[in-house]
């Protein structure tokens, strides 16, 4: 197996070393960005034989990435932080649910100040939020690293407010400590394309919530975004998939279903109950989706009832389309990307009545063994994945399989993307097929046209209160709809 860097690894590793390792390597999904943080801590174990590299992860990549990369490319010892016995590895990885939990933070400090430590933050877009815990947690430790390297291929997805902390981990010096004073230096509130001139006037927290929740959100001009751009150029190595490899081309397929009676009755009372639920209320774009997203499980062919247990309305429809699609497919690999752990049991069902249950994997929250399932699929030991984006999003190599199902959607498009280039990245060597079953006439239209960033996601859900409304006979006023930042 050809074990050799790829340009722009060769180029991001010299970057890094004359920046200290403190860094941001933002690079696509699947450029490698796990390989070539491991060559930089190697430049320095060279001559720092006691530095240790902690590397803080999604769960998914604790052992799949992180932990197949390690023993594949390097001659480090390696651990989980969980498995860790007295003796430190020179590789320490945990998750980053783990490192803020009250369970494992103080073994985590107490680590930190026993060694010396190059910190990695590994999908660095974790700390989007200036609020969150791991967020406060991991710049109150910034300082105790001697080096500090963020990767991230999303590295703002919703806003380039999302850099604040990122930065702040590796290059304290280069914004504002308050992420207020960075906000109100380069961004400004707008809304429907029209700026708000404060004029020196200070807003109180209560006049914030009111702005945002009608509407109003924070954007930046081009110019400001230039001048933020350039303030972080000197520590940030950007490469786009397009710009670095000559990957196969994708290509996508929209397989349209049309609802049976059954789903599509259930579909309308939903949609008019919900409509009836928001009609002559003030509402944000978000509560509105939260709502409207229970649509998606009558595509589906089920409803969760007030218990939480699935209800099957029928047989599905789309469960009918994808055992087309497989039997077209024939053999080889697929994913298959689902929503609801309803969709994992029923398909985990029919393939294991047509195919054989040692022929099908699944990788969601329920799933008791994810390395397991994961290993069994990239070693062609199954032929079916049956994943939830969230569980499987980050990270995961899967160059085996060159075919994926999307069964059902959600709204983001940072998870979106990376679940799609799973299997779009180095090593594969064949052109990459997505296949989406798009229930016709629902909210399954408007998903994907926010995903393929065609519809902002508050004009969807403003078109699926229109079009719902319209069937009924009942008006809707746009004003009603407010917008929300952060979507």
């Amino acid at each position: 197996m050809d074990n050799s860097l790829y340009k722009h690894q060769i180029e991001a590793i010299p970057f890094a070393i004359k920046n200290d390792a403190n860094c941001a390597l933002f690079h696509d999904p699947g450029l490698g960005k796990t390989r070539t943080c491991l060559e930089v801590f190697r430049h320095y174990r060279r001559t720092e034989p006691s530095l240790g590299l902690l590397v803080v992860c999604p769960l998914s990549l604790v052992n799949s990435a992180w932990g197949e990369d390690i023993k594949r490319f390097t001659e480090f010892t390696y651990a989980p932080f969980k498995e860790m016995t007295d003796a430190v590895p020179d590789i320490v990885v945990i998750n980053y649910e783990s490192l803020i939990s009250k369970k494992y933070l103080s073994g985590i400090l107490k680590l930190i100040r026993q060694h010396e430590f190059m910190c990695v933050l590994d999908e660095s877009s974790r700390l989007k939020s200036n609020k969150s815990k791991t967020t406060e947690t991991l710049l109150a430790i910034a300082d105790r690293f001697k080096y500090r390297l963020i990767a991230s291929g999303t590295p703002m997805p919703n806003s380039e407010l999302e850099l604040w902390a990122q930065v702040n981990f590796v290059q304290p010096s280069t914004f504002h400590a308050s992420f207020y004073a960075f906000r109100n230096t380069y961004f400004h509130l707008e809304r429907s394309g029209k700026a708000m001139h404060m004029n020196g006037q200070r807003l109180t927290s209560a006049d914030m919530r009111r702005f945002l929740s009608s509407g109003w959100h924070y954007a930046i001009t081009k110019e400001n975004r230039r001048l933020l751009m350039e303030k972080i150029k000197p520590f940030t190595h950007w490469v786009r998939k397009e710009d670095a490899l000559d990957l196969p081309e994708k290509v996508d397929q929209m397989r349209e279903v049309f609802l049976n009676d059954k789903e599509q009755k259930a579909y309308d009372e939903m949609e008019e109950y919900l409509v009836t639920e928001i009609e002559g209320e003030e509402i944000t774009a978000q509560v509105a989706l939260t709502k409207f997203m229970k649509l998606r499980q009558a595509t589906s062919g089920f409803f969760y009832n007030k218990e939480g247990d699935s209800v099957e309305i029928g047989n599905s429809t789309k469960l009918k389309e994808l055992e087309e699609i497989l039997e077209e497919l024939g053999t080889q690999p697929i994913i298959i990307w689902v929503q609801f752990r309803h969709e994992v049991e029923a398909i985990e069902k029919f393939i294991g009545e047509k195919y054989g249950a040692d022929q099908v994997a699944t990788l969601y929250a329920g799933t008791k063994d994810k390395d397991a399932s994961i290993n069994r699929f990239k070693n062609n030991q199954v032929r079916y994945l049956i994943a939830h984006p969230k569980s499987a999003a980050h990270g995961l190599t899967f160059v085996n399989c060159n075919v994926m199902v999307f069964y059902s959607l959600d709204y983001s498009f940072e998870t979106h993307t990376q679940a799609r280039d799973r299997i779009h990245r180095i090593g594969q060597k064949n052109s990459c097929l997505y296949i989406y079953i798009m229930a016709q006439g629902t909210i399954d239209e408007a998903l994907l046209k926010v995903l393929q960033r065609k519809q902002s996601l508050q004009e969807a859900v403003y078109a699926l209160v229109r079009d719902a409304a319209k069937k009924q006979g009942r008006p809707v006023h746009k004003e009603k709809l407010s917008g929300c930042v952060g979507l």
